[in-house]
This record gives C-alpha cells, structure tokens and sequence, in this order.
C-alpha cells in the first residue's frame, strides 16, 4: 500500500492522465453477476438511468434542437436581409456585418465583387483561395493570371468585365464546403445576379453547381448553356473549368478554349 503522500499525489495524477475522473466505491464488484445491461440502459425504461447521464443526454438533445434552430434561423436571416438590398453596394454592406456564416470569423477578408458592373458578362468565382483570402479580390494570384489569358485569347480585357465571387470567405484551410454554410451563402449569391442582371454568367468551376443547387460537378455541367432564372431576372450561364484547375491540368485547356469561343460566339450574337 502507499503511505507517503508524495506517491499518493503521483497516482492521483496518474489516474487523472488516464482519464480516470471519478470514483466509484470501496467494495468490490463481481462483473459476471451484474443486472441485466439491456434493462439498465434501456430507452424505454428512463429512470434506470443514472441522473448524470439523464441531464447529459437532455444537454445533448437541447444542443441539437438549439443548432437547427440557429440554421434555419440564418437562413431566413439571410434571405431576408439579402431581398433587402437594393443596390451592389448594400449588398456588400450587409455581407461584412452578417454574423450567423462561421466561415466569416477565420478569413482574413470578405471577398466580394470587383470590375465593370455595367458589363454584360460577369465570372463567378467559387469560395476564395488563400490568395483571395489575402487580398480581398476574387480571381487573385497564379489562376487570375491564367483567367486574364484566356479572356484576352477571345478578345476580352479582365477591367471590362464583372468579377464577383460566390462564397465571400476562405473556408478553413481550404476544405470543401459545408451545406449549411452553402445555404448561408446562397441568397447573398443570386441576389448579386440580380442586382447586376448580366447578359451572361461565366461559372468557374464549383460555382455552377453551386449556382443551379445541383450536386453535380463541373465535369459534367461544363459546356452548356444553362438559363439561370432569379425571380423576374433571366440570364444565360456557361459552366467552365476553374483556371486553378487548368493549372493542375493543362491537358484540359482544350475544353476550356471550346467553352470560350462559345462564350464569345454568343456575345457577338448579342451585340
């Protein structure tokens, strides 16, 4: 036995590391002669339970209840103050004050909209990369160099077109998106289309998708024309590859250099 309370002190602890937080009795307990465990832990037969467990499973339930209730909170929030906005600059407004997104408490910026919104094309950009993250500016870094490629290879200067992003803060080391923070994110998104109202939407990447709350990806949306419709406002979509991705995949510029000359045939049919 330890009589020095030194030891006793060093056992504590060492219990303590081990997860050992409680103490259950002095008298020895035969683990082969034990009540029935269905009986005990039963849902049906609640009071079997001991009142810790009780109180947490109810903490538990109340935490579940309490975070539905919040989203779908956030979510009328979010429409609501979106339909709001009246004009791109409100909208923006509203977006660097709007609390209930958790996305917004670890980015370094709200990357919003920047470029000519009298245009009558805009580029949507999926959720903000670190170099978007830094500067606040969408289609920033290596693949805003690549976009200013591709759009002056059909003729198009990057300052004349509208470049907004659809998630307006850098997920947490750029992991995929929750949907609650997509459904969050989603009213501010349309309702930057609406306000702008574009001839023609250039989705890169994720954003289409995201855009048309489909789950399929860009592979299989890429290269063709979709009517995207926001109330009373219509306008055409062209999903594309995102440039950071044609940086990974060069062999794929080909699909995107077809997706382009149709962006430009339909302009000039525009015009």
């Amino acid at each position: 036995m330890l009589h020095n309370p030194t030891d006793i002190n060093a056992l504590s602890r060492f219990y303590l590391d081990a997860g050992v937080d409680e103490t259950i009795g002095d008298d020895p307990v035969n683990r082969f002669n034990l009540p029935s465990q269905k009986s005990a832990t039963t849902p049906n037969n609640a009071s079997a339970m001991r009142p810790a467990d009780q109180a947490q499973n109810k903490k538990t339930e109340a935490i579940k209840s309490s975070a539905v209730t919040s989203l779908a909170e956030g979510i009328r929030e979010a429409e609501t103050i979106a339909k709001s906005c009246k004009t791109v600059d409100e909208l923006r407004r509203a977006l660097e004050t709007f609390e209930y997104c958790s996305l917004k408490k670890l980015a370094s910026h709200t990357v919003f909209a920047e470029g000519n919104a009298q245009s009558s094309l805009m580029i949507v950009d999926r959720q903000p990369s670190g170099d978007e993250d830094r500067s606040g500016r969408p289609f920033s870094g290596l693949a805003g160099e690549l976009l200013e490629k591709m759009l002056a290879a059909i003729e198009i200067d990057r300052s004349d077109v509208y470049l907004a992003s659809a998630i307006p803060w850098r997920p947490p080391g750029e992991r995929v998106l929750t949907d609650e923070e997509r459904a969050l994110c989603l009213p501010f998104a349309l309702r930057h289309i609406a306000l702008v109202q574009p001839d023609f939407i250039l989705a890169c990447g994720e954003a289409a998708g995201y855009l048309l709350n489909q789950k399929s990806g860009v592979n299989k949306l890429r290269g063709i024309w979709r009517d995207l419709q926001i109330g009373s406002v219509r306008t055409k979509m062209l999903p594309i590859f995102h440039p950071t991705f044609l940086i990974d995949q060069p062999a794929l510029k080909k699909y995107a250099w077809s997706d382009l000359l149709s962006l430009k045939s339909a302009m000039k049919e525009e015009q």
